[in-house]
Parts: C-alpha cells; structure tokens; sequence
C-alpha cells in the first residue's frame, strides 16, 4: 500500500532542488501527463450503445410513441 503524499510536504521537497532539478521535474511531470492522456480511450457515439435499455424493458415501443403522439 502506498503512503499518500502531502502535496505540501512534496513542495517542500521540490524547494530544496537546484534549477535544473526543478525544470527536470517539470519536464517528466509533463511527459507523465501526456502518457497518461494518449493511454485514454477516446471516446465514440457507439459507446453509447444500450445506454439506459433497462429503462425500455417490457415497454412496447410503438405503443409508447403512439401513447405520445397523442397529446
């Protein structure tokens, strides 16, 4: 199990480097941040697929749009 991190305590930690260790830091945050945006799935319509069919179970579709047209 990993120990959270206290982003202040981290803070503290990132004070005590030199420049260059900071902009380093900063670079392989960076890159960390885009591996993790690329490893994401992009979404799609399609996934919307079926979204919500529990709702239409044992309804009679054309039955309930005639129901509705009807108002």
């Amino acid at each position: 199990m990993e120990k959270a991190i206290n982003i202040n305590q981290l803070l503290s930690q990132v004070e005590l480097l030199d420049n260059t260790s900071k902009l380093n830091l900063v670079e392989r945050i960076i890159a960390l941040i885009k591996k993790e945006n690329k490893t994401k799935k992009n979404s799609s319509i399609t996934d919307l697929n079926g979204l919500g069919k529990e709702i239409w179970k044992g309804v009679d579709v054309n039955k309930y749009v005639e129901n509705e047209r009807q108002w």
